[in-house]
């Protein structure tokens, strides 16, 4: 792809209308057989994984790119680990709400996902507009904002302490692709990114160091120039 086309889509066309594009490409779900055989597949090898962060209740997955035997999507080479990650930062964003989400959960949680949400049967991942979907379904109180709305952005930013934000990885270049992550706010008010590829002095996925804005940590979802697209605050309801 030319220079000048890969960086038409993320200069040129709204978030609005790239948001609407994902969901016209989930009009036709994964196919039942599809997901009954991938949830049986992906409960089973879920069990034989021992990822700390099933035993810790305030840890959250940072290691998408470990996820290749974990199916999504319809087609060979589809899984978790290539078009994983707005199923990985809802699981993120229910368990910092404080929900007890064991491996079986996240099971369940790609099913969903599948049957309503997968973007061109998961190849695109899930379509921004069907996460929030999903959370508004499951009884938990949703703001959405479009990225270029600053003020709509703030305000979410201000009010919540969970939130999903959708990003490009490149502002000029969509082959970069776009990446999708839970963002926690902390007690002090700073922001942390999850499963954004962050690593220790030891090369081990982490959560992201925290940021003074949220501004500040979405510059930081890849090493090029983000863009935000979207952003999901998250509430249980009272």
């Amino acid at each position: 792809m030319g220079k000048w086309i890969a960086a038409w889509i993320p200069r040129y066309v709204s978030n609005r209308v790239l948001c609407t594009v994902y969901r016209f490409l989930t009009i036709l779900a994964v196919p039942r057989w599809i997901r009954n055989k991938h949830f049986q597949e992906n409960r089973q090898r879920l069990e034989e994984t021992n990822w700390s962060f099933w035993q810790d209740k305030d840890a959250l997955i940072e290691n998408q790119s470990e996820w290749g035997k974990i199916r999504f999507g319809v087609g060979r080479r589809l899984n978790m680990r290539y078009a994983g990650c707005e199923i990985i930062a809802a699981y993120n964003a229910r368990k910092a709400l404080g929900e007890r989400m064991l491996k079986g959960d996240m099971a369940k949680l790609i099913a969903a996902f599948e049957a309503r949400g997968a973007a061109l049967w998961g190849r695109f991942g899930v379509a921004p507009t069907m996460i929030a979907a999903y959370f508004r379904k499951n009884g938990f109180a949703v703001e959405t904002a479009d990225g270029a709305d600053e003020r709509a952005v703030a305000e979410i930013a201000r009010n919540h302490n969970v939130m999903i934000a959708t990003a490009y990885n490149d502002r000029n270049d969509i082959t970069a692709q776009i990446h999708t992550v839970c963002v926690t706010k902390r007690a002090d008010g700073e922001f942390v990114l999850h499963n954004a590829y962050h690593r220790d002095e030891k090369g081990r996925f982490r959560e992201s160091r925290p940021y003074a804005t949220l501004g500040e940590a979405v510059s930081h979802f890849s090493a090029r120039e983000p863009k935000l697209i979207d952003l999901i605050g998250i509430k249980r309801r009272l």
